[in-house]
């Protein structure tokens, strides 16, 4: 125990000076961006008092609530943990120094394990003091039941560890090996899916079945210390043996609308995000939530009652949007806050090229736009396709996609340049100070621009289309800004940022 502290105490300094370093050089920008985002989360407060205040205006209540919260967080932090466990312990040239040391490899695998459980815990805190603190501010007095705190740090414990595990049992090789453990831990998966979407029925069974699934998920991950050492050795057999694994993608049909450089620059991108599976992550995270939409309909249906003043049919149409936005966040915000700093060392290589900043990041911007469009898409259609959704509505909610698409990959293409991150352990990833002000400059400006075009399409559906089409336009504007501002601040960063 005293290695396996060792090492997380190791782990979390070095991204603790990190993040104090982050924001020693951003203090200004840092607070701005917090107090944004804390007034944006203030405002949600207040959202979630009018719902509880008026259970009899939403159809499945304030208490279906409870569920719907415990489901997302769980489902997402899972995936985020799947990922920080791919990217800075399976991918880590580091793990090759711990495994040589006189350090058994279970002591090797709790310290990792802690690095990523002890994050997902102080974020809960950190989310829970935000809303205490708002409840107070706000004067909106929302109790909390002591078993849904319970439950929710239960789902933080169980989202590390299912992360955990499920990104180390991803990484093994042969695919027959990863799909037999998958197999067999799925059931406890899918158990803790349904009771996160339940424990508003009965928290108390709830919290006992959570417990059962914890206990039989912390008795395997006690006897994997072998697949632990078995994935890295994976990895590194894997990725050394298949140096192109996917065929360079060509974007010559781009070449004509934004130049040929650009167009490389583009297919270079893709193909080395998907080879490096550093957009696969995102872009399974954005397909859950299609997932989650798609459950949600069949569970629920159309409401029976009016929503206020507003017809049943605009229950979805709230829902797409939220849902729009968050897979927006994922595969276009933070993909591109990793833009420059997963090159690593070898930005030199790039930087020594005769190519144009802003050509570069053109090329980038429009990488994340292809890469992020399928996901999108993906919860765009199917919940307009089973909700029915007038054809006006749905091209508008098209609207809406290019409008988060541009908004967002703007952004993220900025952030990749202002904040980059070139610490290779972290795949380019800003620290987490970073991307909590990330998510709370996205939420502000996804926000304006989608409530006013969409308040006019309440009004009239073809003039809702038309302003739709006039904030597509604007957000281009604001994407292309961002990729002016990134490109000042790409030419600032010199050979001694970066490591070389």
């Amino acid at each position: 125990m005293n290695s396996s502290y060792a090492i997380f105490e190791a782990e979390f300094r070095t991204s603790f000076r990190s993040s104090i370093q982050s924001l020693k050089k951003r203090f200004a920008s840092t607070f701005f961006i917090s107090f944004l985002g804390i007034i944006f989360s203030f405002a949600c407060i207040r959202l979630m008092n009018f719902v509880i205040q008026n259970p009899e205006l939403f159809p499945e209540g304030s208490n279906e609530g409870y569920g719907t919260i415990l489901l997302v967080y769980f489902s997402l932090f899972t995936l985020r943990s799947a990922g920080i466990t791919y990217r800075k312990i399976v991918k880590s040239k580091i793990m090759d120094m711990y495994l040589v040391q006189p350090v058994v490899p279970r002591s090797i695998m709790l310290g990792q394990f802690f690095s990523v459980l002890i994050p997902n815990l102080l974020i809960t805190s950190g989310m829970l003091l935000i809303f205490f603190t708002g409840n107070v501010v706000t004067k909106t007095n929302i109790y909390v039941e002591i078993e849904f705190l319970i439950l929710l740090y239960l789902f933080s414990f169980l989202s590390a560890l299912s992360g955990f595990m499920f990104s180390l049992i991803g990484s093994l090789y042969p695919f027959s090996r990863k799909l037999s453990f998958l197999i067999a831990l799925f059931p406890i998966l899918l158990a803790l899916l349904l009771v996160s979407n339940a424990a508003h029925q009965d928290p108390n069974l709830a919290i006992i079945i959570v417990l059962i699934c914890t206990l039989l998920l912390l008795v395997f991950f006690y006897f994997m210390d072998n697949i632990f050492v078995e994935a890295l050795e994976s990895y590194k057999i894997n990725s050394s043996s298949h140096k192109n694994p996917v065929r360079i993608l060509q974007f010559n049909w781009l070449s004509p609308f934004v130049g040929r450089r650009a167009s490389a620059i583009c297919s270079k991108e893709v193909t080395s995000s998907i080879r490096e599976r550093d957009v696969l992550s995102s872009a399974f995270s954005t397909f859950s939530i299609s997932l989650l939409m798609v459950f949600w309909w069949f569970k629920v249906g159309i409401p029976n009652e009016p929503v206020g003043d507003l017809p049943p049919k605009l229950y979805y149409p709230g829902m797409l949007a939220i849902s729009l936005y968050l897979g927006a966040l994922l595969q276009c915000t933070m993909l591109g806050s990793t833009i420059l700093g997963v090159e690593g060392k070898r930005l030199w290589i790039m930087k020594s090229n005769p190519v144009e900043s802003l050509l570069i990041m053109k090329g980038k911007a429009y990488a994340i736009l292809f890469m992020a469009f399928p996901g999108l898409l993906s919860i765009w259609l199917p919940i307009c396709i089973l909700a029915k959704f007038p054809f006006e509505v749905t091209l508008f909610f098209g609207e809406c996609v290019l409008i988060l698409l541009f908004v967002n990959t703007g952004l993220g293409i900025w952030s990749g340049s202002a904040f980059a991150n070139f610490d290779e352990s972290d795949r380019g990833n800003p620290d987490i100070l970073v991307q909590f002000m990330l998510m709370g400059t996205s939420a502000f400006f996804s926000s304006i621009l989608l409530v006013l075009p969409a308040s006019v399409m309440l009004y009239n559906h073809n003039i809702g289309l038309l302003a739709g089409g006039i904030f597509v336009l604007l957000s281009f504007a604001v994407m292309f800004a961002g990729i002016r501002a990134s490109s000042s601040a790409y030419r600032t960063i010199y050979i001694d940022s970066y490591g070389v």
